[in-house]
C-alpha cells in the first residue's frame, strides 16, 4: 500500500499511456481494414446498376439555398437577447415595457410657430411719428413710436416711404433690418413672419410630457440633461449635453 501510495500517479500515466497504445494499434488495423475494402475491383454487375431517372433534388437544392444564403442575423429591434428591457410601474400601478429610453423615447405631439408681427396702429401729433404695435417670437405686443428714416428702438425696421397724406398715410412702407426687405403695410395689415416655432413632446417611459419648448431650452431625462438645438416645422433636434450627441425627432402631424 506504502508503495501505491508513493507512485500512483506513475501507475495512472503507464495506464494512460497503455490505453493510448492500444488504441493506436486499434486504429491502424481498421484502417487497414477499410483500405482493402476500398482497393477491392469493382464488379461488372455493379456498373448495370442504373439510379431512377429522374431524381428528386428539390429538398437538397432547397437545402444547399439555405446554406449559401443564410438569412441576415438582427441585433437590433425589439427582441431582448442583446436587448433587455425595462419595466416601470405606472402610478396607478399597471406595468409599462420600456422599449427605448433617452431621446430615442421622445415623440412629437405638435409644433407650432412663433411670428414677428409689425402693424401699424394710428399717427401721433402732425403726422412726423407713428405708433406701431411691436410683437417678436409671439411674445407680449408692445408700444413703439417711429419716424421716417430712423433707427426705431426695437431695432427691426426703418419707414422708408408714406402713402397719401403724412397725417394720415393709407400706407406705410418698412424696410426690415435684418433682410433688408422692403414691405408696404397699412391698419389691418400688418408684416407678419415666421421667427422661430415651439413644440410639445412627450417622454412615455416618464409618462410626462414637455410643452412650449423653445430652442436651447434643457430638460432631463433618466436623470442626464438634453437641449433643443433646432426646431423646423416638422423636426426637433435634441443635444446630449453629456456627449453633444444629436438626436432627430419627426412630427408626423400637419406642419
Amino acid at each position: 500500500m506504502q508503495f501505491l501510495k508513493k507512485h500512483y500517479e506513475k501507475i495512472i500515466l503507464c495506464v494512460v499511456l497503455l490505453g493510448l497504445a492500444a488504441a493506436a494499434i486499434w486504429m491502424g488495423a481498421v484502417f487497414k481494414k477499410l483500405q482493402e475494402e476500398v482497393n477491392q475491383p469493382v464488379s461488372e454487375g455493379a456498373h448495370k446498376t442504373t439510379p431512377p431517372v429522374p431524381l428528386d433534388l428539390t429538398a437538397d437544392l432547397l437545402a444547399l439555398a439555405q446554406v449559401t444564403n443564410p438569412p441576415p442575423v438582427v441585433l437590433s429591434g425589439e427582441h431582448n437577447l442583446f436587448n433587455p428591457v425595462t419595466w416601470r410601474r405606472k402610478a396607478n400601478g399597471e406595468l409599462l415595457k420600456i422599449l427605448k429610453t433617452g431621446p430615442d423615447a421622445l415623440s412629437v405631439t405638435n409644433i407650432a410657430p412663433l411670428y414677428t408681427v409689425i402693424a401699424y396702429d394710428h399717427p401721433s401729433g402732425n403726422g412726423a411719428i407713428y405708433v406701431f404695435t411691436v410683437q417678436q417670437h409671439s411674445g407680449k405686443a408692445r408700444i413703439e413710436y417711429a419716424k421716417k428714416d430712423e433707427k426705431t428702438k426695437s431695432g427691426l425696421y426703418v419707414i422708408r416711404g408714406i402713402k397719401d397724406a403724412p397725417d394720415d398715410p393709407s400706407e406705410i412702407q418698412l424696410e426690415i433690418q435684418e433682410t433688408q426687405e422692403k414691405v408696404w403695410i397699412s391698419k389691418g395689415n400688418p408684416y407678419k413672419q415666421v421667427d422661430g416655432y415651439v413644440v410639445d413632446m412627450k417622454y412615455d417611459p416618464e409618462s410626462r410630457s414637455l410643452l412650449k419648448e423653445r430652442v436651447n431650452d434643457t430638460f432631463t431625462l433618466d436623470n442626464e440633461q438634453y437641449k433643443i438645438v433646432e426646431i423646423t416645422n416638422n423636426v426637433v433636434r435634441v443635444q446630449s449635453i453629456k456627449n453633444t450627441k444629436i438626436t432627430t425627432i419627426k412630427w408626423n402631424g400637419n406642419p
